[in-house]
């Protein structure tokens, strides 16, 4: 028997289950993706996702008063605005992301950071959203750039 021939069939074989896994693969995304009621589900989870605590909610309000509630709460909205972009979801992002130009004592200076290091359409979206988010956050109708006492952490 040749040498050769002893390597020939297992590497066939695995070059086989390969191919036939792929095709196994494409076969049922293809299959679940025209299901009628997978783009129902898919709508349904989103909403669902929207809905729960952790999302954003248009009628939390801040206390201005107390300097930690506003630094957690600023350090978790640029947690999740970050998270956000990684994974995909600009407009979720962006909106958390405006939560935090909200309610930061230096806004300015965030924004200017926003400005260097996000794409430019990002940060005009940011920008559009900023008159819509901070009112609804810190319970006024005051401006996104005033009032707001937290102390900006080293972003550097």
């Amino acid at each position: 028997m040749n040498p050769a021939s002893k390597t020939f069939w297992p590497v066939v074989a695995a070059v086989g289950f390969g191919v036939g896994f792929l095709g196994y693969c494409v076969y049922f995304d293809r299959k679940r993706r025209s299901a009628p009621e997978f783009r129902e589900k898919l709508k349904a989870k989103r909403k669902k996702q929207k809905q729960q605590p952790g999302s954003s909610n248009e009628n939390f309000t801040i206390n201005s008063n107390d300097p930690d509630e506003m630094r957690r709460y600023f350090l978790e909205q640029i947690q999740r605005g970050e998270d956000c972009l990684s994974r995909g979801d600009l407009d979720n992002g962006v909106d958390h992301l405006a939560k935090a130009i909200a309610v930061c004592s230096q806004p300015q200076s965030l924004m200017s950071l926003f400005q260097q290091t996000l794409p430019p359409e990002l940060f005009q979206e940011i920008i559009m959203r900023l008159p819509r988010v901070a009112p609804s956050l810190l319970g006024t109708s005051s401006s996104p750039f005033g009032g707001a006492t937290i102390s900006e952490p080293d972003l550097e």
